[in-house]
């Protein structure tokens, strides 16, 4: 009896082996918690490459005329005592400016990506049309000179248009999903048209000789020995500008390869006859990466 049931129990056994539709009911005892668990790698999205766009932009500049006069002025009284006693190269007959401009223009860059650390390098270009003229108010002082009483009147005007200018500049930004913040640092370098005109008008008169006034009182008033003007001025178009950039923005990834863009962007130049403009420039950006 007992060998008949154990070769019952082998038969069935090697039956459920090579009947699939029996074995299929039947799967070995696995231990809880057994199975192999493997991480998924970090994904970010990828800023890297060669990209460039066009753009809007809108400058409010500021420039700082006072000292454009004092050369010119300078240079003319130079062989006069006045310009030693009363010093009027430095009066402020010049202020300063502030105007606005709107723009266009483009720009190109690379980017190099770790993980989220994005860093590149980029060339921007701005055409618009800053113009600024100085705000002029004439100025007169008296005084004695060599035994004289010399009446000085200083007048003057300077104006400054920059048309084209550009940046170099490096920018640092972090990976955020579709959107990069980003900083920017670099030289800036432009085109301007620049124009100081002076007028200097100094009259002589003798305190000892005196001569009736004809708008009384007092009754009399020192006798004019002498009237001498003395005008001057330089100007130069497409003068070469430098100075520096930084600012701040946002790149917004729309697809794979089109972004958009704002941003904010400072520039110092540096002086130019004297005159010291700066910019804050703020832009709307249309780019494509490649």
């Amino acid at each position: 009896m007992r060998c008949l049931l154990a070769a019952l129990f082998a038969a069935l056994g090697l039956t459920g082996l090579h009947n699939p539709a029996f074995g299929a009911d039947y799967e070995l005892p696995t231990l809880r918690g057994s199975s192999m668990f493997v991480p998924a790698f970090p994904t970010y999205f990828s800023w890297q490459g060669l990209y460039a766009g066009g753009q809007l932009s809108y400058t409010s500049a500021s420039a700082d005329f006072t000292g454009a006069s004092a050369p010119l002025i300078a240079f003319s009284l130079q062989q006069l005592a006045v310009l030693n006693v009363m010093a009027p190269n430095t009066w402020s007959v010049l202020g300063i400016s502030d105007t606005g401009a709107v723009g266009f223009g483009g720009f190109v860059g690379y980017n190099v990506q770790w993980d989220n650390a994005i860093v590149g390098l980029e060339l921007n270009y701005t055409h618009s049309s800053v113009n600024a003229v100085a705000p002029s108010t004439p100025l007169g002082r008296e005084g004695v000179v060599g035994g004289l009483i010399d009446d000085v009147t200083v007048d003057a005007s300077a104006s400054m248009h920059i048309s084209d200018f550009a940046t170099t500049r490096a920018r640092f930004g972090w990976g955020i999903g579709h959107f990069m913040p980003y900083a920017a640092l670099g030289l800036a370098f432009g085109r301007a048209d620049v124009a100081v005109t002076t007028n200097v008008t100094v009259v002589e008169k003798d305190p000892s000789k005196q001569v009736p006034n004809p708008n009384p009182p007092p009754a009399t008033v020192p006798l004019v020995v002498g009237t001498f003007i003395f005008p001057n001025s330089r100007a130069k178009n497409g003068a070469f500008m430098y100075g520096f950039s930084g600012g701040a923005g946002l790149d917004f990834a729309m697809t794979e390869n089109i972004f958009a863009r704002g941003e904010y962007e400072y520039i110092q130049w540096g002086r130019f006859w004297s005159i010291a403009p700066s910019m804050h420039n703020f832009r709307l950006a249309l780019g494509v990466k490649f």
